[in-house]
This record gives structure tokens, sequence and C-alpha cells, in this order.
């Protein structure tokens, strides 16, 4: 007959191991669905071998490939990485300092449309294996917007138009170079006067 003082320790460890299963999992699950929800590319890069481990859904659909095109393949096999020297060297130094960060790479599709994104690696363990992490994020739109506000400047800088810019209260913020020639006066002498004076 089983000694009731062991027997009842066994089943509280076996039941103490369980719960302690049954967090791990829960935690493995929260992170996998972080890594899968994710609105930005994310790659998992063996940092020794330089292959990539795993890509999350956001970024197969942002390039177009396949997870399948994806793994095992080295970052600059995979013609995402439109500059093959360029993304050699990166890994380099991501491998000597841990860290990388590129604020406009361009990046092309499957089907070869160029795209921006905000590129930032760090490598770090997991379980004795050197593992780098890519977060990639899209900043197509962003830097579309930026080109426009370029260009919207430009034509109001360059219009024969003099044009003033003030704020609530008249106090003028900027003037074009046409307003300038109109005015005689340099731009420091009229930026911050009231406009209705």
């Amino acid at each position: 007959m089983a000694d009731p003082r062991t027997s009842g320790t066994a089943s509280l460890e076996r039941r103490s191991e369980s719960a302690e299963h049954s967090a791990l999992r829960a935690s493995e699950n929260r992170y996998r669905r972080l890594f899968e929800a994710a609105q930005d590319g994310i790659l998992l890069i063996n940092a020794e071998t330089a292959q990539i481990e795993d890509a999350n859904p956001f970024l197969i659909r942002m390039l177009g490939y396949s997870h399948a095109e994806l793994l095992g393949k080295k970052l600059w096999e995979v013609g995402a990485f439109a500059d093959v020297a360029k993304t050699a060297d990166m890994f380099e130094v991501l491998q000597s300092s841990g860290y990388v960060r590129y604020d406009d790479l361009p990046l092309k599709t499957r089907l070869g449309a160029l795209i921006s994104v905000e590129f930032v690696s760090n490598a770090y363990d997991c379980d004795g294996i050197q593992v780098i992490q890519c977060n990639i994020r899209d900043i197509s739109k962003q830097r579309a917007a930026e080109d426009l506000v370029r260009k919207l400047s430009m034509v109001v800088e360059q219009s024969p138009s003099g044009i003033v810019i003030t704020d609530r209260e008249g106090l003028i913020e900027y003037v074009n170079a046409a307003r300038l020639i109109a005015s005689r006066l340099g731009r420091d002498a009229v930026i911050g006067t009231n406009a209705w004076d």
C-alpha cells in the first residue's frame, strides 16, 4: 500500500508541473499571436547561418513571397533585398554590434515594385542560439506624403503671385519669394510682423 504522505506530494507535484506546462503553453500562444498579428513585417534569422527561420503573415503579404520561398534562404538571397552588397554588409554590422537601423531601405516586392521601409534589427540569445529579429515597417505612404508636401512647398515658393501665411492673430509666419520682391524687404524683416499693419 502506498504511503499517503508521499502519494499526496507526488500528486501535488504532477498538478504543479501541469499548471506550469499550461502557463508555458499559454505564454507561447500569446507570443505567437503577437508575431502573427503584428502590423509590421517580422523576420527571424539564425545569426550564425544567416538563414531566415520564420516570417510573419504581414511581411509575406507586403512582399508577395510565400512563407516557403523565404524559409531557409539567406537575407540577401531573397529578391526583396534589392541591394545584395548592402544587405550582406548590414548583416555583418548586425552580427558584430547586435543592432542595425535603416530609416529608408528600398525593398522589392515579388512583382518588382519598390517600397520604402524602416528596417530595425536586433540580435539576442534564444536558448543558446543567436537569433536576429528584423522589424520591417512599410513607410511608402509616409514617403509619398512627404514628397507631396515638398512639391507643394516648391509650388508656393516659386509662385509668381505673392503668398503670405499668418497665424490666427495675423502675425506673418511665411512669405514666398514673389511677396518679398514686391515688398522690397528681407524675410527676417517680415516674419513675425502683423500682416494687417
